[in-house]
């Protein structure tokens, strides 16, 4: 379905331009004006509320000419505060809805593999790569963002895309550098650890997927078949065992079709961790835990490092502590 009255919102960026003028936000959040998004504290009127920032939009793009530019009032742009695929189809269904409205289902399976780093479909991976790799080194439009400030390396990157929607979502194997290695690789992985390389063990009472692997995977092929919100990564060596915990987005976002279990603080579960490793070993390793109020909390045995939103970087640790007592430790804190 595409609206009668299409909105001529112009595209911006928070950190760049618009902020202090009317506005729309998605995705993320300004300070003030309205808002369609699904992040912690949103402004988005109960009517639009769906899963993701793109759902969200797609359904106010749907709604009727006069309900949107009343929602709308004098706005004049629509801005983001990051730079994400969820963020990009987002502005593209308040901006050019003749556009994402015919390509909902595309639209949000790109949205879901980026924001939930979870296998949806091969396009909808191709679509979320093409957005996280468009100024990378190996794409063939890394020239034209090139030395930009990353306000405006996000601002240039999302007009592109808007400018390049079409292309993008019909015909992504025109832009196969950004994706097709990491999508192969990808598929592989998943094939990989379906056919026995990945063993799962999953404590219902408590909504804890104990995951081990004979090596390091991707975090999205340890959410694409954790089968919970929580996800407990092991693996085991001569040396000793790596463990890294995390929460996934989906108990940080607000969503509405599923309720994943609330956050508990990992803190007080790392220092009693702590307490029983003791402080033999490289003393560059340890316990360590973040706030439940990031979007991807983790509890890893390693470095203790801050890690930048969405990226999977810290330095891991061998831990002395064998699966059986860092299990129990979990069940007991994660207990309800």
């Amino acid at each position: 379905m595409t609206p009668s009255t299409p909105t001529s919102l112009r595209i911006g960026f928070a950190g760049t331009e618009g902020a202090d003028r009317p506005h729309l936000s998605v995705d993320g959040m300004t300070e003030s004006g309205p808002n369609l998004s699904h992040w912690p504290g949103n402004r988005t009127p109960q009517v639009y509320k769906r899963d993701l920032s793109t759902g969200i939009c797609l359904a106010f793009a749907e709604d009727d000419p006069a309900s949107r530019a009343a929602f709308l009032g004098d706005a004049e742009l629509v801005l983001n505060d990051h730079y994400d695929t969820d963020g990009f189809l987002s502005m593209l269904a308040v901006a050019r809805p003749e556009i994402a409205l015919p390509r909902q289902e595309l639209c949000l399976a790109a949205a879901a593999t980026g924001d939930y780093q979870a296998w949806q479909t091969t396009r909808g991976f191709a679509v979320d790569r093409i957005v996280v790799n468009l100024a990378a080194g190996f794409s063939p439009l890394a020239a034209e963002f090139t030395g930009l400030p990353a306000a405006e390396k996000a601002l240039a990157r999302y007009r592109w895309l808007i400018d390049h929607a079409v292309q993008v979502l019909d015909r992504p194997e025109s832009l196969a550098a950004c994706w097709r290695d990491e999508h192969d690789a990808m598929r592989a992985e998943l094939q990989e650890a379906r056919s026995g390389m990945l063993q799962r063990e999953v404590l219902t009472g408590i909504g804890l997927s104990l995951v081990t692997t004979r090596r390091p995977v991707a975090r999205m092929t340890l959410n694409t078949l954790a089968a919970a919100w929580r996800v407990l990564h092991v693996v085991p060596s001569p040396d000793g065992t790596t463990y890294r915990y995390h929460d996934r987005t989906e108990s940080w976002f607000e969503v509405v079709s599923f309720t994943p279990l609330p956050r508990i603080d990992l803190r007080p579960l790392a220092a009693r961790l702590q307490e029983l490793e003791g402080t033999e070993g490289d003393p560059r390793h340890g316990w360590h835990a973040d706030p439940p109020t990031d979007p991807v909390p983790e509890l890893w045995f390693g470095v203790d490092e801050p890690q930048a939103y969405g990226q999977v970087t810290r330095e891991l640790g061998a831990s002395r502590l064998p699966v059986e007592t860092v299990r129990a430790v979990f069940a007991e804190h994660l207990l309800p």
